[in-house]
């Protein structure tokens, strides 16, 4: 039991650093920019290489949770249901924006290409396409994705898996993150500013923090002596 365990915890450590990886990878600034219809063909190679890395970070994402739940479980099934669920939402958010991500690169192509006679046709579409790529990337799935992780903390804390400390900065992290999604739904601020990634920095951090941990430290021992009497 103790054997399986700590071979999942550098697994998620692991995961931790090759997810922050993927999610760096997977920022694309010629879809981010005001010009991106015709940015986006330009720049092709660097959307398609961003849309790879977007559906990496969704595995390594849904690989994390399918290894964190039976741990986590048999401290509060309830709360272990929710991230799980959570994590399982925001994955298929993170998808269904690589597939809009995909859909503007095609949009772009038609553009360049296009007729003088399609080009209003096409901007529209694609500022619908980009509004709601932008919408379920950097908004819901970003708020639904923390949710989640502020119930896996909390469990965390319940628990003593990992320190305190580890686990109220994460919780604040995902805070902080959720709050920077509100204001770009309310448009106080805009996608990829300073200030946006300020408010992220904290939880990027923390995946670091966290990863190193797993991986040469674990979960705590007499968490794990606990489990393993429940089991």
């Amino acid at each position: 039991m103790n054997y399986r365990i700590e071979n999942k915890e550098k697994i998620i450590g692991l995961f931790l650093f090759i997810g922050l990886i993927a999610g760096i990878f997977s920022v694309a600034p010629a879809i981010d920019s005001a010009n991106y219809l015709t940015e986006a063909t330009t720049n092709s190679n660097q959307v398609i290489i961003a849309v790879i890395f977007q559906f990496i970070m969704s595995l390594i994402y849904l690989g994390i949770a399918i290894l964190l739940y039976p741990v986590v479980k048999q401290f509060s099934r309830t709360l272990s249901i929710g991230f799980l669920s959570f994590r399982i939402i925001a994955i298929t958010l993170s998808i269904l924006g690589t597939i809009l991500m995909l859909g503007l690169l095609i949009l772009s192509d038609n553009y360049v290409k296009g007729t003088s006679e399609n080009f209003l046709e096409i901007q529209t579409l694609a500022d619908t396409l980009k509004s709601s790529r932008d919408t379920v990337n950097h908004i819901f799935m970003i708020l639904v994705l923390c949710i989640g992780n502020i119930m896996l903390y909390v469990v965390f804390i319940k628990s003593k898996l990992i320190p305190k400390w580890i686990s109220i900065w994460g919780i604040t992290g995902a805070v902080l993150s959720i709050i920077a999604s509100g204001l770009v739904l309310f448009s106080i601020l805009d996608i990829i500013t300073v200030e946006y990634i300020i408010l992220n920095v904290p939880t990027a951090i923390l995946d670091i923090v966290l990863g190193i941990w797993l991986m040469f430290k674990g979960f705590n021992k007499r968490s794990l002596l606990y489990l393993k009497k429940q089991t």
